[in-house]
């Protein structure tokens, strides 16, 4: 039996080994339209997984790799709902990356692992200011803006 390979960017499975092996769960829950979200950049990455993407955007917000997001890349329009329904991940990652991502939320004001995923893949998919820019025929909580008079 092959041994699987100890970089997580070497294998499309997310490394999920005891926390011997420098492994670390973390657990929370996120909206389903960021779960879409994390799924097509990975995808559009050579077939990463989740895990392996978040890996990236911590290092990258971490000034340690810098990446563009390409042009051609996906565009994502949020669809009616999908903010309200909440699915749990777990990532299992490296005990270096979850001390660097805890860094990271430390100097945002130590906000939790769901609310940086959500601001860093806003940030990758170019909506920095937040899901208000997305374009919808109707009005929604969302998107909706007092008429000037």
């Amino acid at each position: 039996m092959a041994t699987p390979p100890k970089n997580p960017l070497d294998s499309k499975l997310t490394p999920h080994g005891p926390a011997s092996e420098g492994y670390v769960q973390i657990a929370f829950q996120l909206p389903k339209f960021y779960l879409r979200v994390l799924d097509g950049e990975a995808a559009y990455l050579s077939g990463m997984r989740r895990a392996q993407l978040l890996e990236l955007l911590v290092l990258w917000k971490s000034g340690l790799l810098r990446i563009e997001r390409p042009p051609s890349a996906p565009k994502y329009r949020l669809e009616r709902g999908e903010l309200d329904e909440l699915e749990r991940y777990i990532w299992h990652c490296r005990g270096e990356i979850k001390a660097r991502l805890d860094r990271l939320r430390a100097r945002m004001g130590n906000v939790p692992p769901r609310s940086w995923v959500v601001l860093a893949l806003n940030e990758w998919i170019g909506l920095p200011e937040g899901l208000e820019d997305v374009e919808d025929e109707a009005p929604t909580r969302l998107n909706a803006r007092p008429k000037s008079k």
